[in-house]
């Protein structure tokens, strides 16, 4: 029994770590990114997990994460929006 649940544990953080390099891929192009030098890969696969925790936190724009990525570049307003989801806890 315990070794199923393990399993099944598992099972669900490979899930789970598929869905976000998924969402990243696909909102952020990551697979398409040219960064390779020194720590540079790492230090923007930090940043666009916090953007992409900032844009699912933001709930006015009933869209998906492209989308409000999209729409945070061309208005200032909502971008401010954004951002102020970093200092709410």
């Amino acid at each position: 029994m315990m070794q199923n649940f393990f399993h099944n544990q598992y099972v669900d953080i490979g899930r789970r770590e598929n869905q976000l390099n998924w969402v990243l891929d696909i909102a952020f192009d990551e697979d398409e990114s040219r960064i390779r030098k020194d720590n540079a890969p790492e230090n923007f696969a930090v940043l666009r997990q916090i953007a992409l925790n900032l844009l699912n936190q933001e709930k006015t724009l009933k869209k998906g994460v492209k989308r409000k990525r999209n729409k945070a570049g061309w208005d200032n307003d909502y971008l401010e929006k954004i951002l102020a989801g970093i200092f709410t806890v």
